[in-house]
């Protein structure tokens, strides 16, 4: 075993009891190393269900259970913990929570459960009007990720005010429903581990604590590792800090850099072999994550020869860009040079991908572009879902409110919200108001009372149905037919394609009843979807060509990539951060840079626009800061200093091509002009280069009205004049920071 390991990777997978850090330069091998790490330890004597070994995503869970499986056989790697974080305290809370109070048939709320209830709760107090629910799940993700009591958290806006009244009411209404919602998750179980008698367990549970991906975590998953290993101080963390992408969602990569603060002892080491890119490909990204200034210094370096040199391209606009991919494209795969699945368009903001397609389509390709939809996010899925959900826990509201009108019949908002205060003024459920209500029990007319008359049959049936010994997978068929949802998709336009979705949703339950041999609960099944991630559904290739966000692209690696817009407001992005300065900001955008040139395996294609439109205006782009760093022996035709051409004058127009596209060559700058027919495009883009003054009038408190938005209310300001920023919370869309040349007065 680990015979073809390299010295680095094998004195990692060697290394015995105490801490130690894995720094794993990207395409590095460090799954390899983890894996036959885990595999060295039980071949030690540890046995295997004192391993636990967690992973950001499902998809990278089951990788390693495959790979373990194939080293020490699938009984030895079933009897080990290998999963997700969030998996991970779901089982721990399944076993253990009853010691704080929470039941073991505790409920997971997904986005939309959360949403929901946060509405719900907002209407009761008559705050709706006030502030949005996603802004609001926003500030308790974000207090929950670093440990901090939403409703104690303030940041000097009113968006706390609100907080302190919804927080705690929506952390009850989730307790009287025995759920909880993501942050919970974690936080439950350091709370288990402040318990007398469970928390000594806890600690001393696991001999070994593996964690991928360490430089991704957050300061709470940082504080449960920490508890986990505490026993034994064997706590094992592979990451790379360059490839911190997600302090937008809490991820703090001082966890990584600063590890020896805590684990003074620590071992380190260092993979910079890379089994993945070329030398000119890696030449290219240790130039660009050099400039940062924060971080653990290591160069990859590969064995393999030079490579092709990077194509750069200067469109004219957004459309010659886009239209450059495609044609590329299409001639890399009619001269055999790589199939579609081979081939990947990043791009920094989803809002560049519609160009992308059109072109794309223009040149018959069919694009698939990851972060549409996930199945689990698609209506008639989340609709039986919460059918599901409300079998399995009679408590469960939020998923009566999804379902007691879905389909329809009839049960309308002013119903429901009577029902509520029903239930509110007898401390009941929902459900147990409409038994009450069916019964007599209220001033409800006869006609909404009819309605919930003919409701209660069809739960009762499906409670039935569950109770009665039937499979998972039969359940699920039993929803879709006794609800009236069959019939009702029967008479919808995509009624057949949202079939299909429910087709699928049977065949999730069957591949569970099949692999719990039939005696998984419909908890478990409902813990299984509430945990599987639309990041788990991003690697299909096929015979279409992937497009996707950067962010969606980190740990993928394609044979070739093409990078757009890179052009400074867009890659990197300048919109103001809160809670991260200018400084950390641009560093963390280049890390970015870092993780999209690594995803390429032989080719890789850069491009840039100089003009572009924004929110309607026509704006000329100044090329990224990144292509700068690239050394100019990486190019196959070396770019002039493209900071200093952008003071250049717009490029001559000229028509688009007509008929038969003609085939490029990859170093030619072919500048496109733009016309009335440009999409506009939501981008991250510094708006600099308007000169007028029709900022500075907004002051918090103030109505105002967005073209795409529509109206909101402003919350705070900064700056002034033609750079006055304005965040405003938006009825439609929750809060969102926009210039305020693009606000009129409500």
């Amino acid at each position: 075993m680990g015979a073809s390991l390299n010295p680095e990777q094998r004195a990692a997978v060697e290394h015995g009891d105490g801490p130690l850090l894995v720094l794993a330069g990207a395409g590095t091998g460090k799954t390899r190393v983890l894996v036959h790490r885990i595999a060295r330890l039980v071949e030690r004597g540890v046995a295997p269900w004192e391993i636990l070994a967690v992973t950001f995503t499902n998809k990278a869970a089951g990788e390693m259970r495959h790979r373990l499986g194939e080293l020490l056989g699938e009984q030895v790697v079933y009897r080990m913990w290998i999963g997700t974080f969030h998996a991970t305290c779901a089982r721990l809370l399944r076993r253990y929570g009853e010691a704080i109070g929470l039941p073991r048939d505790f409920l997971i709320f997904d986005d939309d459960d959360q949403q929901r209830t946060v509405t719900a709760l907002l209407k009761a107090e008559g705050m709706a009007d006030q502030i949005g629910a996603r802004t609001l799940l926003s500030r308790f993700d974000h207090c929950k990720n670093r440990g901090i009591d939403p409703a104690k958290f303030a940041s000097g806006t009113y968006v706390d005010d609100v907080a302190m009244v919804i927080y705690p009411k929506y952390q009850a209404q989730l307790a009287r429903e025995k759920a909880v919602d993501f942050g919970d998750i974690i936080l439950k179980v350091l709370e288990l581990g402040r318990h007398p008698e469970v928390g000594p367990r806890l600690r001393t549970m696991f001999r070994h604590v593996l964690v991928d991906e360490f430089q991704d975590t957050n300061l709470v998953q940082y504080e449960l590792v920490r508890m986990l290993a505490e026993g034994t101080r064997n706590l094992t963390v592979v990451g790379d800090d360059d490839q911190s992408i997600y302090a937008w969602r809490g991820a703090e990569p001082r966890n990584l850099l600063d590890f020896d603060r805590d684990f003074p002892d620590v071992v380190e080491v260092k993979l910079e072999q890379n089994y993945r890119s070329t030398s000119t490909i890696l030449d290219a990204a240790n130039a660009v994550i050099a400039k940062n200034f924060d971080r653990r210094g290591k160069a990859l370096w590969t064995e393999e020869g030079g490579g092709d040199p990077i194509a750069y391209y200067p469109a004219g606009d957004d459309r010659g860009e886009a239209d450059w991919v495609a044609r590329t494209l299409r001639e890399l795969v009619d001269d055999g040079a790589c199939s579609p699945g081979d081939a990947c368009i990043l791009y920094r903001t989803n809002a560049q991908s519609r160009e992308l397609e059109v072109q794309l389509k223009r040149y018959r390709f069919e694009p698939r572009v990851v972060g549409a939809t996930a199945f689990f996010d698609r209506k008639e899925v989340k609709d039986v879902i919460a059918y599901l959900r409300l079998i399995a826990n009679a408590d469960a509201d939020s998923a009566l409110e999804r379902v007691i009108n879905v389909p329809p019949r009839g049960i309308g908002d002013a119903t429901v919200d009577k029902l509520r205060a029903h239930a509110r003024a007898r401390g009941e459920g929902l459900l147990a108001a409409v038994r009450d209500v069916v019964s007599g029990g209220s001033s409800l007319g006869p006609g909404p009372r009819k309605k919930l008359a003919a409701f209660l049959p069809i739960l009762d049936g499906l409670g039935d149905v569950a109770a009665g010994g039937a499979s998972l997978a039969e359940l699920v068929i039993q929803v879709v037919e006794r609800s009236g949802y069959r019939a009702y998709l029967e008479g919808e336009d995509d009624g057949n394609d949202r079939m299909g979705n429910l087709a699928q949703l049977v065949n999730v339950a069957s591949d569970f009843d099949e692999e719990t041999k039939g005696e998984g609960s419909l908890a478990e099944l409902l813990e299984r979807i509430a945990l599987t991630g639309a990041a788990d559904d991003k690697d299909g290739r096929g015979e279409t060509i992937t497009m996707m966000t950067i962010h969606m692209a980190k740990g993928l690696e394609f044979e070739i990539v093409f990078l757009c817009g890179l052009e400074d407001g867009l890659f990197p992005s300048l919109r103001p951060r809160d809670g991260i300065d200018e400084h950390a900001a641009v560093e963390e955008e280049r890390r970015l840079a870092y993780v999209a040139l690594t995803r390429a395996r032989r080719r890789l294609f850069l491009s840039h626009a100089r003009l572009r439109r924004v929110w309607g205006d026509v704006k000329q782009q100044v090329p990224s800061r990144f292509l700068d760093d690239i050394p100019a022996a990486c190019f196959a035709t070396p770019p002039r200093s493209l900071r200093a051409a952008a003071a250049a004058a717009p490029p001559r127009p000229r028509p688009a091509p007509a008929g038969k596209p003609r085939r490029p060559a990859w170093d030619e700058h072919d500048q496109r002009s733009y016309d009335d027919d440009l999409p506009t495009f939501d981008v991250d883009a510094d708006l600099r280069n308007d000169d007028g003054d029709r900022g500075g009038r907004f002051a918090p408190g103030a109505t105002v009205r967005h073209a795409a938005f529509g109206p909101g209310r402003v919350v705070a300001t900064s700056g002034d004049g033609w750079q006055q920023r304005v965040v405003v919370e938006f009825a439609s869309v929750g809060a969102k920071t926009v210039d305020a040349r693009w606000l009129q007065p409500g």
